[in-house]
């Protein structure tokens, strides 16, 4: 049996097994029928990286199933959240014509956002820009390093990049924030998008205990490479990464997953069944071996718990919790592992330590090339002789910090106005939280995942550079936080003035 075919039997049986065990939590707001119509669109567009050889004959099967999706009765926006991880994420170039080389570069995402996301829009009413939050910032945003970008750039590939831009960012916040109208709709989003991360959070774990990259074979088919078969290994096991380009990636994508199984659990009587998920979810976690995604994690449940009632005893119960279970851990030789893999806790000798001290001398080296082009950056600043010094012996320079990436690309202008976009989303998602009344619960639980989601998302992009899903998901994230922030603002107001005498 060829290897492709025996590793989309095991991706099939085992998300075939999430998918009958989350109808089982008998979640009030989604009905059975919605969630087998959404595992399966997932399990079609997962059957297209096994079986189809060819990025184009993939991309023509990958719009008809859209298409198809796109004019039937099925709500576009939750069927979107559903398969947004459902395949790697392929991208493939539009040829041109005549002194145009190509066209554009679009992948997997792009197709997603322009079959369902698209058609979305323009079936909503336009209104005025101030009424989403923080779209504003966006459009400058993007408009800054569109502008940015086309320094030592062709006019060509500047729009190319604009159009990138307003396909993977723009677009999305606004859709996002636009089209989610009510609570259950958001609730329906954050379901979804659970669902589609469980099924590779259990073939993750799958990949760890069996060695075995599942997926593979799938890139094989494809894109004819076979650089994916590398096996990553720290410690004693492989590091799991599903159909995400590296650990650290998937390891981000468990976390959200985390944070989203923090709203749904207020939603499922299966208390155990919720457990069993939570579970999964962390092994994932922990054979992707990622420190930065770990650390999340930890950040992630301070936040939900200070974001909460009585948060100074609850995380004063949490900080002890913590502390035994570090204590206890200590004196097991998983235990011993997994602290010395720890950064600033391990041996100074190990290949997780170089990791931390490569990200230290980043920093130092990025601090000096910032310093000389602190406005606007440096469009290639990867040649400079200061990031010379970073070079590995791969013959990369990887900048292993989104910030950083930023900060030196487009300087204050481009890294303030992402800070201004995703802080603000932060502190007012919280602010949101804290001003509604108590009878708001179904708000007051989705804000307290979106403030702790987003805080591990803007922790763990500091230890990671912007690849892959990493980018999509935040710009994701941050749509909902917008919609939610909106939601609030109707319900506020509404409650005030119900208050007011007639």
């Amino acid at each position: 049996m060829p290897e492709y075919l025996r590793a989309y039997i095991v991706v099939f049986l085992l998300s075939n097994f999430i998918f009958w065990l989350l109808p089982k939590l008998k979640i009030n707001f989604v009905d059975r029928l919605e969630i087998k119509q959404w595992r399966n669109y997932w399990l079609i567009v997962t059957t297209l990286c096994f079986f189809i050889t060819n990025i184009w004959l993939y991309v023509v099967c990958l719009g008809v199933i859209l298409g198809y999706a796109n004019r039937s009765k099925t709500d576009r926006l939750p069927l979107f959240f559903a398969i947004a991880c459902s395949s790697p994420l392929y991208s493939f170039t539009i040829p041109g014509f005549g002194v145009i080389n190509y066209l554009i570069t679009l992948s997997f995402m792009s197709l997603l956002v322009l079959f369902l996301l698209w058609p979305e829009a323009r079936r909503r009413k336009t209104r005025p820009v101030s009424i989403y939050p923080f779209y504003g910032a966006v459009i400058a945003y993007v408009i800054a390093i569109s502008v940015l970008d086309s320094r030592d750039n062709t006019m060509t590939n500047s729009l190319r990049l604009f159009v990138t831009y307003f396909i993977s960012i723009l677009f999305p916040f606004l859709v996002i924030s636009k089209t989610i109208h009510n609570i259950d709709s958001l609730k329906k989003c954050l379901f979804t998008l659970t669902l589609c991360l469980a099924p590779l959070a259990l073939i993750g774990c799958f990949e760890s205990l069996k060695y075995w990259k599942l997926y593979s074979s799938a890139f094989v088919n494809v894109l004819g490479e076979d650089s994916f078969l590398r096996y990553g290994l720290r410690g004693d096991s492989l590091r799991a990464s599903a159909l995400f380009a590296s650990p650290i990636v998937f390891g981000y994508m468990m976390v959200i997953g985390l944070g989203l199984l923090l709203f749904l659990q207020k939603y499922s009587d299966k208390k155990n069944l919720i457990k069993l998920i939570f579970i999964v979810f962390l092994v994932a976690l922990y054979f992707t071996k990622a420190r930065g995604p770990w650390l999340g994690a930890f950040v992630m449940a301070i936040l939900y718990i200070w974001s909460g009632p009585n948060r100074f005893g609850n995380f004063s119960k949490f900080t002890f919790g913590s502390a035994v279970a570090v204590i206890v851990l200590s004196m097991t030789s998983f235990g011993e592992k997994l602290i010395s893999m720890l950064p600033f806790v391990g041996s100074s000798d190990t290949h997780e330590a170089s990791t931390v001290e490569y990200r230290i001398q980043l920093l130092e080296q990025a601090q000096v090339l910032f310093q000389k082009n602190p406005l606007f950056g440096l469009a290639n600043y990867r040649e400079s002789s200061e990031m010379e010094a970073m070079r590995q012996g791969q013959g990369i320079i990887d900048v292993v910090n989104s910030y950083i990436d930023i900060g030196l690309s487009y300087g204050i202008v481009g890294l303030g106005l992402f800070l201004f976009i995703f802080l603000g989303l932060f502190f007012t998602v919280l602010k949101k939280v804290r001003s509604l009344p108590a009878e708001q619960e179904d708000l007051i639980n989705i804000g307290r995942s979106l403030y702790a989601i987003l805080g591990a998302v803007l922790f763990i992009i500091f230890t990671v550079s912007s690849i892959n899903y990493i980018p999509i998901f935040y710009w994701l994230i941050a749509g909902l936080c917008s919609a939610y922030i909106r939601l609030c603002n109707t319900t506020i107001e509404k409650q005030r003035q119900s208050l007011i005498p007639v």
